[in-house]
């Protein structure tokens, strides 16, 4: 993994990531005594799953095979996609809805609920990203993201923020939602650094791209300076390459051509600043590279099938 991580582009990685803006949505702290199992609806949010003690079995409905889950154990669904998690291979699900409105909570905000048999402690909830639409890095993630606590892979540091949310868990301090809701965003983190450096993201090409040091430095242009007067003989330039070599090879690569993507970029830039600041039409659309508010804004368009000044409103 580390001759991988080694091989990437950090800054476009790290562009990538500041630009898909998230926050974390705890669901709920529970403890669930077997035979237990819940069977969660798919979300248009990313959902995920921390095993802090015991263990259980993950089934998603767009993967065949039912994944083994162990103390210590981190999986995301990037996509949301309906899945059951429960403590045997065969165990009844119930509709996790229906299992926070009938399962008691004790006076520490755990959910508690089950039979009687072994007990395993689980942090579930979510991750919602402000634009999922045209999300380069979200697009890029499998369906299933598995990061296991007891793999050599796990660094130290991550396994200690595993005992942090346990310590949070089952002996919750003041603030204790807030520590929590921190640690999640940060092992989301994780989890995507995990994913593209890993050898199942060779099939990716997206995170193939990031790691090829000709097309990653274009990306990294493109993000840490998406306002730039950016052309194809620029970035081939930034690249390295022929015009043509480096159109084709980032077509390939990325899944659309170069002109496109900073189109794309910009204009979720540019919706990043009119939800977040108050500065005019007139000043982002200068951050994202057009010197013309009307040319501007019908790029903008094109792109979110509304004005800038609408979208604002709305947001």
């Amino acid at each position: 993994m580390r001759r991988f991580a080694a091989a990437m582009q950090p800054d476009a990685l790290s562009d990538l990531l500041r630009a898909a803006r998230f926050r974390s949505i705890i669901l709920c702290r529970s403890e669930l005594r077997a035979p237990w199992g819940f069977s969660v609806t798919g979300r248009d949010f990313a959902t995920f799953h921390i095993v802090l003690r015991g263990r259980g079995y993950l089934d998603v409905d767009t993967v065949p095979e039912q994944k083994p889950l162990r103390a210590g154990d981190l999986v995301v669904l990037p996509h949301g996609n309906a899945h059951a998690v429960r403590d045997a291979p065969g165990s009844r699900v119930t509709r996790l809805e229906d299992l926070i409105q009938h399962a008691p909570t004790d006076d520490r905000g755990i959910l508690r609920g089950g039979g009687r048999g072994r007990p395993t402690t689980l942090v579930c909830g979510g991750f919602r990203f402000e634009e999922r639409v045209g999300n380069p890095l979200l697009a890029a993630l499998p369906s299933v993201i598995h990061l296991r606590g007891r793999s050599p892979g796990v660094n130290t540091w991550l396994r200690t923020m595993f005992g942090f949310l346990t310590r949070e868990s089952l002996a919750p301090q003041p603030g204790g939602d807030s520590v929590i809701a921190r640690l999640a965003d940060i092992l989301f983190i994780e989890a995507i650094r995990a994913y593209f450096a890993s050898p199942e993201a060779k099939e990716n090409g997206f995170a193939v791209a990031l790691r090829d040091p000709r097309i990653g430095a274009a990306l990294s242009g493109i993000h840490g300076r998406p306002e730039a007067d950016w052309t194809i003989q620029t970035l081939a330039r930034r690249a390295g390459m022929s015009r043509t070599a480096f159109a084709l090879q980032f077509a390939r690569l990325v899944g659309e051509p170069p002109l496109r993507y900073i189109l794309r970029h910009r204009m979720n830039r540019a919706a990043e600043l009119l939800r977040e600041t108050t500065q005019s039409i007139a000043e982002v659309a200068e951050r994202a590279g057009y010197n013309s508010e009307s040319s501007f804004s019908r790029a903008f368009r094109r792109v979110f099938g509304t004005w800038p000044a609408a979208y604002r409103r709305r947001s």
